[in-house]
């Protein structure tokens, strides 16, 4: 066996935190002849542990985990498949639910596997598909695999970035004309938030990130992303919109709302009520057929509450989404520096 690495696994984590579930299921994974080390990194900013493993490594290939990420024995070989084609530079899969999630999770989990939910995203949370050429919508840096030389031309992650360091860097690689590759079965498991406000966290978390991404690497698609921050802001109108009218402080044509109840729509203004309240309702429709679907794919036996739960839970995500856009560029014009801190150290399997 050579002295150096085939293959480097990389896992950050915060202080404290364990890493012992993921290491089990490491120790599990077929390499083949290929050698595997494993690098863990304790610190604060992970898209900078993570450029530290990357200078570190010697190996031909990184495979980025997360410090609970559950890797399926197939996956180093699966991936390696792919890589035979020297064009290929990132190859990775879902992350999916571990086995026996109850209650909110498991909500939780139904919920970002769903298109209605979370669009393309949905195929980081889900087994979904054939092995496909794929964009950075559908890779998740949780489950990741990337040729080391690409990183050497291209650069590695933007330590001014977290999260979405991996999506700007999956947008330079196809720019530079490289694949990025989804396999269904190259698979990790996860346990998904355990409550609604860490879940809310997330989410804007997650907002923001997005809008820092698009700051440093603007593409014309990602203005979809601006879609749920403007929902966020719809949203948001709703209280002032009814009390302008409730209190008859906004009228249509001098008329208080419970007149133009009863009035005919003639007035820019009534329009606008009309409009505004119209979409609502779309959105409240879409939002229970989504729900019912997302229910009726739960597999048995299901909760009665996930059926009241899960309509919220798809407003949250957009909602919330949308609201980290906003925080995101009220945390670009207030940047705040951080101390970095971290600790490789390197384990030999």
């Amino acid at each position: 066996m050579s002295d150096r690495p085939g293959l480097s696994i990389v896992i950050p984590h915060r202080k404290g935190e364990s890493i012992e579930d993921s290491l089990t299921h490491i120790r599990a994974l077929s390499a083949g002849s290929r050698s595997v080390e494993v690098l863990t990194v304790c610190g604060n900013q992970p898209s900078v542990q993570r450029n530290a493993c990357i200078r570190r490594s010697h190996a031909e290939f990184l495979y980025f985990l997360d410090n609970d990420s559950e890797p399926e024995p197939q996956n180093i070989l699966r991936a390696m498949q792919l890589f035979e084609d020297s064009r290929v530079a990132v190859v990775g899969g879902p992350n999916l639910p571990r086995a026996g999630q109850q209650g909110i999770q498991r909500d939780f989990s139904a919920i970002l596997a769903s298109p209605l939910a979370v669009g393309p995203v949905a195929d980081r949370y889900r087994s979904s598909g054939p092995v496909r050429e794929a964009t950075d919508r559908e890779l998740i840096l949780c489950n990741l695999f990337i040729r080391k030389s690409v990183l050497e031309e291209l650069g590695a992650f933007r330590e001014d970035l977290y999260p979405n360091e991996e999506n700007e860097f999956m947008n330079r690689i196809q720019s530079a004309g490289y694949k990025l590759m989804y396999d269904p079965e190259i698979k990790v498991h996860r346990s998904p938030r355990p409550d609604y406000f860490s879940f809310v966290r997330m989410l804007l978390g997650y907002g923001a990130g997005r809008f820092k991404q698009m700051a440093v690497d603007f593409r014309w698609h990602n203005l979809a992303f601006f879609i749920p921050a403007l929902f966020a802001l719809y949203i948001l109108a709703a209280p002032l919109v009814w009390a302008l009218f409730g209190a008859g402080i906004w009228t249509v044509e001098h008329m208080t709302l419970q007149q133009w109840l009863s009035a005919p729509v003639e007035s820019a203004s009534s329009w606008v009520f009309v409009l505004y309240n119209s979409l609502l309702l779309m959105y409240g429709s879409i939002l229970g057929f989504a729900a019912s679907q997302t229910f009726v794919r739960l597999r048995p036996p299901r909760s009665a509450i996930s059926f009241f739960r899960l309509p919220w839970l798809f407003f949250s995500v957009h909602f919330f989404y949308g609201l980290g856009i906003w925080k995101g560029l009220m945390a670009s014009i207030k940047k705040e520096k951080k101390v970095v801190e971290y600790e490789i150290q390197e384990l030999q399997l």
